[in-house]
């Protein structure tokens, strides 16, 4: 549950509440004289792992280092005044930086201005539709893609992500869009292995997996990459294969928008499009479990809104899409993050440091290519996929097709496989719903599904129990299978439909209905309904066919299996 800031004249009081500004005061909620000192730690914590992750990111995004690290800045100030939840932290996503790098350099040249331009200008498309799923309350939508889909979509990413980091951390070089493309142009190169760069990297890899395990709340990631920056320079590796960073201007970020060909303008919306369900389920996802873990309530829908104006912030200052990282958040919650002030922290750090932005040059790439491997390795959740798999065979073969689809058939269409399974998972569920047949318990009024043990069949009476909502999809099915009972029990004089679990009935499944009811009347049985919700009530009793209104209703299944034996005697 949400706390409270104050209950009692006697709790501690909250930062300046008497005197601090309404706006101010909303940024830091929960943040007192106790716990600030906390909060700006986990702050400068957050601050330590964004920086290298931001400019590791930018590789992966095709633009330059400081880019990523204003779109960061620029993100994590807007979300923390219009965003609800109180840690989630907004910035350049090595989740979506694939996917609009590789769209958008099938139509532009790397590093060139009109590939800047489209860069921008997805941001801003990109977050107008996430915007607008906000502000028109959609955030259900992203519930459509299932847990065990999810899983399988990071999954693919993260190891879309190792792929494209395998030629920093080898000190070679490699091309090719796909998985497959970029594998094979790096197997021409084996024999060129840079020691030294294969070393940086899994050294750097090593002390963020042993970091997070001694203290995550430590900057290890930083750490990581400032040791091997220092480790490079002193012993000159970069006359041994190591490559590094470079350059990286540092400047005011500028106007890059332009306008387009219609060709161009296609792949910016559709590229948008593929972001858009990319974040609204991975934001969602985040926003949801960290507000669970630290106990307060949390708007996804205005999330959303925060999100998308962030979005188009970036592109106006001309830099990258951003999105909800689950890697940062995780980091700011182990930290003890629980206030807006430590995104507040890491946001105006990061906008005091930018200027001496330009000492990453001395970053090897294979150090940012272990801190990328490290993010790419907390996507690949096996942990989870194990659960699926304990849970429902099904669901782990749909996380499995997803994960493989997204690696060998492209993102976007990995994308599209995730939501069509989803959907077709759903349906198929709908369609196929279980007709569970029930007893009356021994001594009692209770209808349970049918045990032979503790349950008895009553002389006459087929008591059912249809488990999901009766539509078109499923009316066939549903009047099948009570066709197929009534031949299985041929003494049956009176049929009980349980509808607890019905909550609306469409017009397909009231003439499948309809029809039930006359065969069983042309047949001598009855037919009742047990438990039905208003919804149903009313959609009974203003049919238009006359067999349908005069079906009998009963507040229990009891009441009408005993009305119907009654008729009998």
């Amino acid at each position: 549950m949400a706390k409270t800031l104050r209950s009692d004249p006697n709790e501690r009081t909250p930062i300046g509440e008497r005197a601090m500004p309404r706006g101010l005061h909303q940024l830091l909620i929960g943040v007192t004289r106790q716990n600030v000192a906390g909060q700006v730690l986990a702050g400068v914590t957050l601050l330590a792992i964004a920086i290298p992750e931001q400019l590791a990111t930018s590789q992966l995004a095709g633009v330059a280092a400081f880019a990523a690290l204003i779109g960061f800045i620029a993100a994590t100030l807007v979300f923390v005044f219009i965003g609800s939840n109180p840690i989630v932290s907004v910035g350049a996503d090595s989740t979506i930086a694939p996917l609009f790098a590789v769209a958008l350099l099938r139509v532009a040249l790397p590093n060139s201005s009109q590939y800047y331009a489209l860069v921008a200008a997805t941001a801003v498309v990109t977050g107008l539709m996430v915007m607008a799923v906000g502000l028109l309350k959609l955030g259900w939508l992203a519930d459509f893609l299932s847990v065990p889909i999810v899983t399988g979509f990071m999954c693919g990413i993260g190891v879309i992500i190792a792929v494209h980091q395998l030629p920093h951390m080898l000190g070679v070089t490699s091309g090719g869009d796909s998985v497959i493309q970029r594998l094979e142009a790096l197997s021409h190169h084996l024999g060129h292995v840079s020691a030294w760069s294969l070393a940086l990297a899994l050294a750097t890899l090593a002390v963020m997996v042993a970091g997070e395990k001694i203290n995550p709340k430590l900057p290890w990631a930083l750490a990581a990459v400032v040791l091997g920056s220092a480790l490079s320079s002193a012993l000159t590796l970069s006359h041994h294969g190591v490559q590094l960073l470079g350059s990286v201007s540092v400047g005011l970020p500028h106007w890059r928008l332009a306008w387009f060909s219609l060709h161009d303008w296609s792949v910016v919306v559709t590229t948008s499009l593929t972001l858009l369900i990319v974040i609204m389920s991975q934001s969602a996802a985040t926003a949801r479990t960290s507000a669970d873990e630290i106990g307060v309530a949390d708007d996804v829908s205005r999330d959303f809104v925060g999100i998308g104006l962030a979005n188009v912030a970036t592109g106006l200052l001309g830099t990258l899409p951003v999105n909800a990282s689950p890697a940062r958040t995780t980091v700011t919650q182990l930290a003890g993050g629980r206030t807006k002030l430590v995104a507040l922290v890491a946001g105006l750090g990061a906008l005091v440091l930018s200027p001496l932005a330009g000492v990453a040059r001395f970053i090897p790439l294979a150090s940012l290519a272990g801190v990328l491997l490290f993010i790419a390795g907390r996507l690949i959740n096996f942990s989870r996929l194990r659960a699926v798999w304990r849970t429902s065979r099904i669901e782990f073969a749909l996380a499995i097709i997803t994960w493989v689809g997204v690696i060998f058939l492209g993102v976007e269409v990995g994308l599209g496989l995730a939501v069509a399974l989803a959907i077709l998972a759903q349906t198929w569920r709908s369609a196929r719903p279980r007709m569970v047949e029930m007893g009356r318990r021994k001594g009692t009024t209770s209808w349970e599904p049918y045990d032979a043990k503790s349950v008895d069949r009553v002389d006459h009476v087929l008591a059912l129990l249809f488990d999901e909502d009766l539509f078109f999809a499923n009316a066939g099915v549903f009047r099948r299978e009570i066709h197929d009972l009534m031949r299985k029990y041929p003494a049956t004089r009176h049929v009980v439909l349980d509808a607890v679990a019905i909550s609306d009935i469409d017009f397909t499944a009231l003439a499948a209905l309809s029809q039930i009811a006359a065969d069983l009347e042309r047949s001598h049985v009855t037919l009742s309904i047990a438990r039905p919700n208003e919804s149903v009530r009313h959609s009974l009793s203003h049919a238009q066919d006359k067999v349908l209104r005069h079906i009998k209703l009963y507040d229990s299944v009891d009441a009408a299996a005993s009305h119907a034996m009654r008729g009998d005697d």
